[in-house]
């Protein structure tokens, strides 16, 4: 008997291409940017906010995915959706 097995490279939402940044071209704090979305349709966790920052959201609701994709095409200036957020890394 032969079992196959698959190895999946590990898939995440990463939006430091599109982090703001101050005026002197540093990252704005998580506080900051938390901040300037509170009360909007946009408005995720500060705890999201970070994960997704630093590469490292790997679960997420849907709301929070398209807000994510919402405040990083307002940022960029660009219509991005879900997917360009998405970074799925091979198994090799």
């Amino acid at each position: 008997m032969t079992i196959a097995i698959a190895l999946m490279g590990r898939t995440y939402i990463d939006i430091g291409a599109w982090w703001l940044k101050d005026e002197k071209g540093e990252p704005l704090s998580v506080y900051a940017v938390h901040k300037t979305i509170e009360g909007t349709e946009n408005e995720v966790t500060r705890h999201t906010l970070t994960r997704a920052r630093d590469g490292q959201l790997e679960k997420a609701n849907i709301s929070n995915l398209k807000a994510l994709a919402r405040l990083c095409s307002i940022w960029s200036g660009k219509n991005l959706t879900v997917d360009d957020l998405i970074v799925e890394e091979s198994d090799n």
